[in-house]
């Protein structure tokens, strides 16, 4: 019987399959969404617990009335920054009024410090708006703002910070536009405010700057904002609100690979690593703190080996990492896999810390119950883990970890196929009997559908795997030397094994 007659689709139905894509894909604009809220923040006052309704109507009767002054216009601009709370159709309704715009910055350069006030309010939520609105404020407001940064108002600083950083987080030409206007001097200094809210609104804007390839992030470490950030993350010396802002600055940063031993230097693996543990031993786990510390570890550890060796010491790291694997939140296990699979990229040693820490067994399971790109992220650590040699991937396979990655050989991402068919090419060579078990997955038929694969280098290595370990002895003995591949020139030492790599992110 030909082999390819034995060839089953898998268990699950049609429509169970597009359930779980559909899942997937509302996981990923869930993490779009929040990506989106994260870069620019509607400012809602603490106090007013119910708000009202404005329509458009009201918002350009608002706009024309504060271009009288009179004793109604504190009012009006209270109202208006309200109403700009509730989304970009207000916003658009108020810019659309001819001078409204110059009315509120007028009041913002005025002498009346409530009226001040109110008009940096109106001005952050203004910024939260569309691109095109966001930088018709930025073109208006954005050089009085970065003055008043280093005024002597603290609230009205706290608030200025707080709008520049919505008008940051729009886009690279509000980012490159506010450095050029002077924006990072002032905004960094802003991190040594005794005052948390300052500090708070500060980072945010940091971050928002700090975002992609931005010249910003190479003006910030020049002042040395690394050192700045380390004190501020002294476990007990901030807020979890000024912790978690900061860490967001740091990630964005530590994504460069230069500016990795700065942070080093200032200490900041230490008290990252505290507080993380600190964190996670809370009965309910901050996971908006939580996230971004993770990803600055895993950034960090991403560098030279010996940044993973600090981050291990003490044991602390692996403990709070395998609570965060069993995290309710989603990000929060992503990022947990992010900083093992740049462990497990590291020397012998600390692959066998994770080891020794019980984390192979959770991130198996991980393999058959998590969303594709979680999936991915731990098929990098297990591959990561089986590289170190037998005894590591034995362990993986004890724990089952084939049946995952067989289930991965049907994915339609090549990177992940690969992957898989480096650790099926590692199991089969080193643990013959795991043949077994690969072909009660029905891994052989998973090879045989990629026999037709797009992909030249995938069709090859499934290939060369079927014929070594799966064609019957009297088909090879009939096939000459000529036609049999070297599945050596596949393995993943030389191909460059697509988990081993580490990487900032």
């Amino acid at each position: 019987m030909n082999r390819k007659d034995l060839y089953k689709q898998g268990g699950h139905s049609v429509q169970a399959q597009r359930s779980r894509r559909r899942g997937q894909e509302a996981d990923l604009r869930k993490e779009r969404r929040e990506r989106l809220l994260s870069s620019k923040r509607i400012r809602f006052a603490e106090e007013e617990a119910e708000e009202e309704d404005f329509t458009v109507e009201q918002v350009r009767d608002y706009a024309k009335a504060i271009q009288k002054y009179d004793s109604n216009t504190l009012h009006c601009l209270r109202s208006l920054r309200k109403a700009f709370a509730q989304g970009s159709e207000l916003i658009s309704a108020f810019m659309g009024v001819e001078n409204g715009l110059r009315s509120v910055v007028g009041y913002l350069t005025g002498h009346n410090i409530d009226l001040q006030l109110e008009a940096a309010w109106c001005i952050t939520n203004l910024s939260a708006g569309t691109h095109e609105d966001t930088l018709r404020v930025l073109k208006a407001a954005a050089p009085y703002l970065i003055t008043y940064l280093s005024g002597q108002n603290l609230s009205l600083q706290d608030q200025c910070a707080w709008a520049l950083g919505n008008m940051s987080g729009d886009s690279v030409e509000c980012r490159d536009l506010l450095r050029a206007q002077g924006i990072v001097p002032p905004m960094a200094n802003l991190l040594k405010s005794e005052i948390p809210s300052i500090v708070q609104s500060a980072a945010f804007a940091l971050s928002n700057l700090a975002r992609g390839h931005s010249q910003a992030a190479d003006d910030m470490m020049g002042l040395g904002i690394a050192s700045m950030i380390c004190a501020l993350l002294v476990p007990g010396q901030s807020t979890i609100e000024v912790v978690t802002e900061v860490s967001w600055v740091s990630t964005y940063l530590t994504s460069k690979p230069d500016n990795l031993a700065a942070f080093v230097e200032s200490g900041v693996i230490d008290h990252l690593v505290r507080i993380l543990h600190s964190l996670v031993q809370e009965a309910q786990p901050n996971s908006q703190a939580i996230t971004p510390i993770l990803r600055c570890l895993g950034n960090i550890i991403s560098g030279p080996d010996e940044y993973g060796a600090m981050a291990m010491q003490g044991g602390l790291l692996l403990h709070a990492v395998m609570a965060c694997l069993q995290s309710s939140h989603r990000h929060v296990r992503k990022e947990s896999l992010w900083v093992l699979s740049n462990l497990t990229a590291g020397p012998a040693e600390s692959c066998w810390a994770v080891v020794h820490a019980g984390l192979v067994p959770v991130t198996v399971k991980m393999l058959a119950s998590e969303a594709f790109d979680i999936k991915k992220e731990v098929a990098l650590t297990l591959c990561n883990i089986s590289y170190h040699g037998p005894d590591c991937l034995k362990v993986v396979l004890d724990c089952r970890g084939m049946e995952g990655f067989v289930h991965l050989l049907k994915s339609h991402d090549q990177d992940t196929v690969l992957t898989a068919l480096q650790f099926a090419e590692m199991a089969l060579r080193l643990f013959p009997d795991s043949k077994n078990t690969f072909e009660e997955l029905e891994g052989v038929a998973c090879l045989e559908g990629l026999e037709y694969n797009c992909n030249e280098t995938l069709r090859q290595y499934a290939n060369e795997l079927l014929d070594t370990y799966f064609m019957e002895e009297t088909r090879d003995e009939e096939i000459s030397e000529e036609t049999h591949g070297d599945l050596s020139e596949f393995r993943p030492q030389e191909m460059g094994m697509t988990g081993s790599t580490k990487e900032a992110h």
